[in-house]
């Protein structure tokens, strides 16, 4: 099964300029089997979704794209209570434990080797160093890589990734037309909804994939 694990739409991500239909019309160009609705700080009701699903003719799984200390944080699955902002990523953590719910860690080193540290002057650390950070071993997995990360995003999380292996899952993180779909996540079994898709996130049955180069 091939799946985009995090995209948004225009107006619930104020930082998007695409919409739904948009997007599903590019992942399934692409050939994807489902997507994942991962709103910046909010998270579409499951039944809203199931129904938006339906009108658009494409399996739609809902997640969110939570703000924490140390940055964005996708959460997918089953959840004991709506989340909330001002989550440090340590709460988030406890929030989760034994509900079942995956954690991955989205453009993980964008704050230190995106282009905003480049144009800082900010030297890039060490492999080795972000290995070391907590979210690193906490997640259930790491976005290799995405349309919305660098070349020196790339680079970096593909090298602490060779000294510190996790799962890795590709996605799109699309914020306009035309860009659904073109990273995205093979998984070894089909899944129908956020708690199937936590699942074998949490086991490691994932694989990060470039479906159609930017």
């Amino acid at each position: 099964m091939l799946i985009d694990l995090h995209a948004h739409t225009a107006p619930r991500s104020n930082c998007s300029r695409t919409t739904l239909e948009e997007l599903v019309a590019s992942a399934r160009r692409r050939g994807l089997d489902a997507l994942c609705i991962t709103e910046h700080d909010v998270r579409w009701p499951e039944d809203e979704l199931a129904d938006a699903s339906r009108l658009v003719g494409f399996p739609l799984i809902p997640g969110v794209e939570l703000s924490t200390d140390v940055g964005h944080v996708l959460v997918f699955g089953p959840l004991a209570r709506p989340l909330w902002l001002g989550y440090t990523f340590e709460q988030l953590v406890e929030e989760v434990e034994g509900t079942g719910t995956a954690l991955v860690l989205p453009h993980p080193v964008r704050a230190v080797a995106g282009d905003r540290a480049r144009r800082a002057g900010r030297r890039p650390p060490e492999p080795a160093e972000v290995a070391r950070w907590p979210q690193w071993s906490a997640v259930h997995a790491i976005e290799a890589a995405s349309t919305q990360t660098v070349a020196a995003e790339h680079d970096l999380t593909a090298a602490t990734l060779a000294v510190a292996p996790r799962p890795r899952v590709a996605a799109s993180d699309a914020h306009g037309p035309d860009l659904a779909g073109r990273y995205a996540t093979r998984l070894a079994v089909d899944v129908h909804d956020a708690v199937g898709l936590a699942a074998e996130i949490r086991a490691g049955h994932v694989d990060a994939v470039l479906v159609e180069p930017a």
